[in-house]
């Protein structure tokens, strides 16, 4: 069943600066088509450029404030961002297929932080894929299932 949330605090990521934080231990994965792979702290995911982005999730009908960094930006930075299928996959083994348009049909959040803290994961965290409340509930291509939390590794599908 679709989740339904609020879209009245939505908007688009915004650019920001972090200051430092601690952060439980975790990693995030990304693998090359040619089979390289680079493997992210959440620290040095946020040496990417930061955005905060202000909205309710499916699990959080109240607006939260979430910072990270964009998606496509890190796919940019190993040639993945034309890839028609990623695969991502998260610490529980969950994993899910990422095609393109659903990741050009909205900005992706890998959102490190909530509310000024690490993302823990009971809150669905280290790294959580968010988009803004607006573009989920209008947009048909994305669903519940493409909101990966505790996302470990991401890879070409095929």
């Amino acid at each position: 069943v679709m989740a339904q949330f609020s879209a009245a605090h939505a908007q688009s990521p915004f650019p920001i600066t972090l200051d430092p934080i601690a952060y439980n231990e975790a990693r995030l994965s990304i693998l090359t088509a040619d089979s390289a792979e680079a493997t992210y702290t959440v620290p040095e995911l946020e040496s990417f450029p930061t955005y905060r982005l202000v909205t309710t999730t499916p699990w959080r009908p109240q607006p939260a404030t979430f910072d990270g960094v964009l998606l496509n930006d890190v796919l940019a930075a190993h040639g993945l961002q034309d890839t028609e299928v990623l695969r991502v996959e998260a610490e529980n083994d969950y994993a899910v297929t990422l095609d393109k348009v659903v990741r050009d049909a909205t900005p992706i959040l890998l959102a490190t932080r909530v509310d000024g803290r690490a993302l823990s994961r009971r809150e669905r965290g280290p790294i959580l894929f968010v988009v803004g409340a607006d573009d989920y509930a209008r947009l048909d291509v994305i669903t519940e299932r493409h909101l990966v939390w505790m996302a470990r590794r991401i890879s070409p599908d095929g």
